[in-house]
């Protein structure tokens, strides 16, 4: 999960005052890696925790439904026993197979929908701690501004203040509340899907 938006927005803001603060000294501009604070703070790291399950049943269903995947195999098999079966189980085991993959996709849709909803409601409780801390770093370092690292430029180089800012948002916020997570056998009836059937049947 990213702020993406937040920082996309933060960042276009950066980059419309940077020609004011080229001049200034390095004291005067903090830098913070975003990417950085994503992979180590403890929030996001809380929230890929408790999305796990999530995260994995979605990759099951797309692995499933991806071209060459275990639904297009069993139509691919299915096609070599046509002859042996005939026309009339074909016609019905391709039937299953094609309502069984529908019903994948409506699984996917709405797993992706619940990932995008827990990660909506994380990023508002992330970056309500982390506005706070910004400005009170701004503030404690008596700094113009604080550039995104990836956005910094050479000759606007200043002080990193990422370590800084994971200690402080870990004390500030170390895990997030996730309440539109639900169960996800009642969500979208995300069991392990079938194998598929022998070759024989």
């Amino acid at each position: 999960m990213t702020t993406t938006k937040s920082i996309k927005l933060f960042a276009a803001v950066v980059l419309s005052a940077l020609s004011l603060t080229v001049a200034a000294s390095a004291q005067q501009i903090l830098t913070i890696d975003n990417e950085r604070v994503e992979r180590e703070a403890a929030a996001y790291k809380d929230f890929r925790l408790q999305t796990t399950e999530l995260q994995e049943t979605i990759r099951q269903r797309q692995q499933y439904l991806v071209e060459g995947g275990v639904l297009t195999q069993q139509l691919v098999d299915l096609e070599k026993r046509k002859t042996l079966i005939g026309n009339d189980k074909f016609e019905e085991e391709r039937n299953k197979i094609r309502q069984r993959a529908q019903q994948f996709q409506q699984d996917l849709q709405i797993l992706n929908t619940i990932f995008e909803n827990v990660g909506k409601e994380a990023a508002i409780q992330i970056d309500r701690a982390r506005q706070p801390l910004l400005r009170q770093l701004i503030k404690d370092r008596k700094a113009l501004i604080i550039i995104p690292k990836r956005v910094a430029m050479a000759n606007a180089a200043g002080l990193d203040i990422t370590t800084e800012f994971i200690e402080l948002l870990d004390a500030s916020l170390a895990a997030v509340t996730l309440t539109k997570l639900p169960n996800l056998n009642a969500a979208a009836n995300p069991a392990t899907p079938p194998a598929a059937a022998p070759a024989g049947n």
